[in-house]
């Protein structure tokens, strides 16, 4: 397998921790693997804030390829990052090889996550959204339905981390078609035992790309805390 160079970027809830085991893998099979964390979330919660719209999301990821000047990319969402991996691939098309959604969003221009993405039954269960985009969030069973096949050691890891989602990411305008116009190669991994974004949905979004590589792994939502052996295979095989 040809040596890549990786950059995870998390989605809602989510910071750059929930990649240390697909990283741990990824880096054994020779990768290169960068796992930053966006404004607002795990140990930058105390930066940002409710408003904090997605351009800086896409600042946090442009920073880091720019200053460790990384190139040839294969740029990677997770749920919401599905929403900032195509913004970013406009700011620095230079640097990226292939852009893979994982388990993601892909929001056609003009929709909302919370339009991309109609709460499943399971979810509605766990998060209240208010009108103006905030949620309120039961992040004990959150973590249940992120992972079910996860063990209850990896409900609470994540559990201790878990956040709620800004409001203005459920609610900003969604853009794609300037991602598209680029021409970039792209990826997609469906989770078969996702409750959050559920496989029909999942393929749905992965049509909305094109020619799109596809994969699939045995697994709820949070499939790289859980199957990251797995993970790292669907990654190589979209990416290679």
């Amino acid at each position: 397998m040809t040596r890549r160079t990786f950059v995870l970027v998390h989605g809602g809830g989510h910071g750059g921790w929930c990649w240390q085991r697909l990283a741990r893998e990824l880096r054994a099979r020779g990768h290169d693997v960068w796992t930053p964390t966006l404004t607002g979330f795990g140990e930058r919660a105390h930066l940002g804030g409710p408003e904090t719209p997605f351009a800086t999301f896409v600042t946090d990821i442009t920073s880091v390829l720019e200053y460790e000047d990384l190139r040839d990319v294969v740029l990677v969402g997770h749920s919401m990052g599905g929403v900032v991996v195509p913004r970013v691939a406009e700011a620095a098309a230079d640097r990226i090889a292939r852009v893979v959604f994982l388990a993601a969003v892909v929001a056609n221009d003009g929709e909302t996550l919370i339009q991309a993405v109609p709460q499943t039954p399971e979810v509605a269960k766990a998060v209240t959204i208010e009108a103006d985009g905030t949620a309120r969030t039961d992040h004990r069973l959150m973590t249940e339905i992120l992972m079910p096949e996860g063990t209850d050691e990896d409900r609470a890891w994540v559990l201790a981390r878990h956040r709620a989602y800004p409001p203005a990411a459920l609610v900003e305008p969604g853009r794609l078609s300037a991602f598209l116009a680029l021409g970039l190669p792209t990826g997609y991994i469906v989770a078969s035992e996702d409750a959050a974004v559920p496989p029909p949905l999942a393929r749905a979004f992965a049509a909305r790309l094109g020619d799109a590589r596809t994969a699939e792994v045995p697994a709820g939502h949070d499939l790289m805390i859980t199957r990251p052996a797995e993970t790292a295979d669907a990654l190589e095989a979209v990416s290679g």
